[in-house]
């Protein structure tokens, strides 16, 4: 732990010090000095570089720099170093140790809520022309099975209720059908939108929690599309290219090469082709496929 004496800005003179993987400044308050009050405090997970210059220690977070005057030039090269070393070895984490038993049951959320959103879209898909509701149980159940299989804390908090859309099945009633299967999907979308980011290490591999949230909403655009394909909507050429456009951003944010082609020639191939439902598996398929290594390795 280094500890030295600096100054920022009008924030004052006090102490500054990196301990427990946290850059810390605070400054004595008080006429005798006695209480503490730590007016910067930034954690080396939002660090994204430090340097020195003189005297002149800088550390830059969240796109801001903050920039230290310390006393002794040598005092502000060591905290330097102490942070650079700290971020180096942060950066060199073995995935396997980033992947604890947070990162497997994130990994098996993402899968489920895939599942999950199958399900319900095959649903609606089996509403159109005559219905097979022998069917619609069965898909039902296998949904119900998933959100089962989630991991305990996700199967217990995502609280995705099922009375009503058993219920409408089983009284034969397309329309509500239809709106209990969406309310599904939006109990999923939101209950992932309030995923808490918990565990700092899991920020720095993927996926990690934004990424699960990017992952299954561009399953559900793709979804939406094949489901648009198969009732015939002719406005689905501008999801395609938002769909395009969320991978883009994925492949990007994860660093992670996605096959984009790939995926917009399923997509495409659902317009074109007379016999689309044959086309709806492979479509997921290819989608997931992109996918597979990233989960799985």
């Amino acid at each position: 732990m280094t500890k030295v004496k600096a100054k920022l800005g009008n924030r004052g003179s006090g102490m500054l010090e990196f301990v427990d993987n946290t850059l810390k400044f605070y400054v004595e308050k008080g006429r005798f000095k006695k209480q503490s009050e730590i007016v910067r405090e930034i954690p080396l997970a939002d660090i994204e570089k430090a340097t020195v210059e003189g005297k002149e220690f800088s550390v830059t977070w969240k796109g801001v720099a903050d920039v230290f005057v310390i006393e002794k030039g040598e005092s502000a090269d060591a905290i330097c170093e102490e942070i650079n070393s700290a971020l180096s070895v942060q950066a060199e984490v073995p995935k396997e140790e980033g992947r604890n038993q947070e990162y497997i049951e994130l990994v098996s959320l993402v899968k489920g809520a895939w599942d999950v959103s199958d399900s319900m879209f095959d649903i609606l898909m089996h509403l159109q022309g005559r219905i097979n509701w022998k069917r619609q149980e069965t898909t039902l159940n296998r949904s119900q099975e998933t959100v089962a299989n989630f991991p305990s804390q996700h199967a217990n908090s995502a609280e995705l209720d099922f009375t009503r859309l058993t219920s409408t099945i089983r009284a034969r009633s397309p329309e509500e059908v239809a709106k209990e299967a969406y309310n599904i999907l939006k109990s999923l979308n939101g209950y992932l939108n309030d995923l808490s980011k918990s565990n700092a290490t899991l920020l720095k591999i993927h996926p990690n929690y934004d990424d699960v949230k990017q992952m299954v909403l561009t399953y559900y655009t793709l979804n939406d599309i094949v489901f648009g394909a198969i009732v015939g909507d002719k406005e689905i050429a501008e999801e395609k290219n938002e769909l395009l456009e969320m991978l883009d951003e994925l492949s990007k944010t994860m660093e992670y090469k996605i096959d984009i082609e790939a995926i917009k020639r399923g997509a495409d191939s659902l317009g074109n082709e007379e016999n689309k439902k044959s086309l709806v598996e492979e479509s997921r398929a290819v989608f997931r496929q992109q996918f597979e290594d990233l989960l799985t390795k």
